[in-house]
């Protein structure tokens, strides 16, 4: 356990925001919502007792909405929703993905009821849909999901399945606007130590901490995160065309840098070179700036510097079903192969 500071809030923002491949939220509302809160308790997977009781917290919605509008603190009540619904006092919080946003949003509820958030996460990176975490890989129950909004609505729903609950929770978001906070996956700690990507906010923080340092000291940044995060440059460039359009409640586009193309759907999901898939998800593609800044697709305009990164997916993807929760989103951008792994493409 230990207490994580304004600076380590900075770095953990920072790095979540390169991680999030493409996505989990700009860092411009998370540091936003870091100046209100000095302190979180950090505590680590093992130290979490089985019996405890544990809670995805995370916002929901547009990311380009979420830039316009700014965060109200939605996750909130969103968070007391949950508690009642549950009946019983929550012990721990924990995000549900990596991003500037995202992993953001899980610490100030923590630190806004008291409580710790736990050191690790259901994805390792960003992902658009909830049944595309560990979570649900290991079988634990999304339900039940309670949602709410700035304005004093919340809503409680029970669906059948993890993907009906993403379904379910995305039509609610888009009806507050297309923003929302949301509370999902109650669980032991017994059932997070199986589940959950350990040491995901560590990581984030060890990968930020060292673009501040590079930077600082007048070092390559892109080569200092380059090998924090233990990624590979893909491309460097100028993003020479973007395409975006928001449907569903989410950011679809392509972003071009050089001879590669990158498909999203709110993260990035797939990277092409002449028309040949070089990364996709479970693993990364992220955005760093020429100069070292972390970018998510809502932060891409053409003609910005960039440098493309992919990097390997935890272990915990590498497992039968891991890429089944991808497929149809893959298939929707013209990819109905098999998941081939990162190393095994560009070696």
């Amino acid at each position: 356990m230990r207490v994580l500071g304004k600076e380590n809030l900075e770095d953990i923002a920072c790095g979540a925001t390169l991680l999030g491949a493409g996505g989990g939220g700009s860092s411009t509302p998370g540091l936003k919502i870091i100046r209100k809160m000095p302190a979180v308790t950090l505590v680590e997977v093992e130290d979490v007792p089985d019996d405890s009781t544990v809670v995805v917290v995370a916002g929901m919605g547009s990311p380009v909405v979420l830039l316009k509008e700014g965060w109200k603190g939605e996750e909130i009540p969103a968070f007391e929703k949950m508690q009642e619904v549950l009946g019983k006092k929550i012990d721990y919080i924990v995000p549900v993905e990596t991003g500037g946003f995202n992993s953001i949003i899980p610490m100030h509820a923590a630190y806004a009821k008291g409580l710790p958030v736990i050191d690790g996460d259901g994805a390792g990176r960003a992902i658009p849909e909830l049944e595309q975490t560990t979570f649900h890989l290991s079988g634990i129950a999304i339900e039940p999901l309670t949602l709410a909004d700035s304005k004093g609505n919340s809503a409680v729903v029970y669906p059948s399945s993890a993907y009906m609950g993403e379904e379910m929770c995305r039509a609610i978001a888009t009806v507050f606007g297309m923003l929302a906070g949301l509370a999902c996956y109650p669980m032991t700690g017994k059932q997070l130590k199986k589940a959950v990507i350990p040491g995901a906010l560590s990581l984030a923080e060890k990968v930020g901490k060292a673009i501040r340092e590079a930077r600082e000291s007048g070092k390559d940044v892109v080569e200092a995160a380059t090998k924090s995060m233990d990624a590979i440059v893909l491309a460097r460039g100028k993003v020479a065309k973007k395409t975006e359009e928001v449907k569903a409640g989410f950011d679809y586009g392509r972003v071009f840098v050089e001879d590669v193309v990158v498909d999203y759907k709110n993260e990035n999901m797939m990277a092409w070179r002449r028309d040949k898939p070089i990364v996709m998800v479970p693993d990364s593609i992220c955005w760093l700036t020429t100069d070292g800044v972390p970018l998510t697709n809502a932060d891409m305009k053409e003609g910005l510097e960039v440098t493309v990164l992919g990097k390997k997916a935890h272990k915990k993807w590498r497992v039968p079903g891991g890429f089944d929760v991808f497929r149809h989103v893959l298939k929707l951008l013209g990819y109905e192969g098999e998941y081939k792994p990162i190393e095994e493409i560009l070696k």
